[in-house]
């Protein structure tokens, strides 16, 4: 996928502050609108498909459905739907889950701003 529209982005984490953190963030940066967010797993699949964001950034711990079944089913139903995990979560375990469940990408919250821009450009241009 290249940038050569704005990216479509929906917000998936249970945290309202993270949630407004990353709009914030992403609004700023040119190519990018966040187009939903969503609080919990079943609300992250519903809007997908309702929305068809071009990426969804998803968080593991999500109530009602966890983040690894969110990611199986966007990858499934929602085709060319990318998806990058931001989770608390960075062990070797938890980021070869992830992708073996359709993860595009995967950021450790602590790793900060700049790791998940980078992480979207590269999703994006692959």
């Amino acid at each position: 996928m290249t940038q050569t529209k704005t990216l479509r982005i929906l917000l998936a984490d249970d945290a309202p502050s993270v949630r407004q953190a990353l709009r914030w963030l992403l609004e700023e940066m040119p190519g990018f609108a966040v187009v939903g967010e969503a609080a919990d797993g079943e609300t992250a699949v519903d809007l997908s498909r309702e929305l068809t964001p071009d990426l969804v950034i998803l968080d593991l711990e999500l109530p009602c459905k966890h983040g690894f079944r969110v990611a199986q089913h966007l990858k499934a139903q929602v085709p060319g739907i990318r998806v990058i995990i931001l989770s608390g979560h960075g062990d070797v375990a938890t980021r070869r889950l992830a992708l073996e469940m359709g993860a595009d990408g995967f950021v450790e919250k602590s790793d900060g701003w700049a790791a998940l821009l980078a992480q979207i450009h590269q999703v994006i241009a692959s």
